[in-house]
């Protein structure tokens, strides 16, 4: 196996055969204070590359993954975590944490498509993992603002790592 040093969070090889592939960070267990202290990280979920001609691995993760107790995640966990994360997104926009409105809107809009999916009986869950993925972008990129502007209290900066694990969760659930 060979890494690039030009590539953030790059992982190449011509075969992979392992039961763990990491590229970025994993954590399994332990408080969601630990891993809303890893802001900066979050940001290697987009950045995060693994690539092969053939990957046989029974987990596989690029980027950042954060789960209490991976074990245990379910349909109804995502959603009662997204319905909480719905709140304290309210809570962030009220409190202008966004420097985009817009931005706002638009996780908005992705969080309440991504829990209107899963509401149903039979959800799309590629539907699910993309508005996820939106959302997870786009309060990502707005922690990195806040944190640039020297807002380190801000809420958003907390929700970062809490979309990005989401995200996770949904793979783990719906395949992707």
């Amino acid at each position: 196996m060979s890494t690039n040093g030009n590539e953030p969070g790059g992982i190449h090889a011509r075969r992979i055969e392992a039961d763990n592939v990491v590229s970025g960070v994993q954590i399994q267990g332990g408080d969601v204070q630990t891993a809303s202290e890893l802001v900066q990280l979050t940001q290697s979920i987009r950045q995060g590359k693994i690539s092969a001609e053939e990957i046989k691995a029974r987990n596989l993760v690029s980027g950042l993954q954060y789960i209490a107790d991976p074990t245990q995640a379910n349909v109804e966990d995502l959603r009662r975590e997204l319905a909480a994360l719905r709140a304290q997104l309210a809570q962030a926009m009220a409190s202008q944490e966004f420097a985009d409105p817009a931005d706002a809107e638009d996780a908005q809009d992705s969080l309440a498509t991504a829990e209107t999916e899963l509401a149903k009986p039979q959800p799309n869950g590629n539907r699910i993992l993309r508005k996820l993925d939106e959302l997870s972008q786009i309060i990502t990129r707005s922690a990195e603002t806040a944190e640039a502007a020297g807002k380190l209290g801000a809420l958003v900066i907390r929700l970062a790592p809490l979309a990005a694990t989401l995200w996770q969760v949904a793979q783990h659930l719906f395949g992707g």
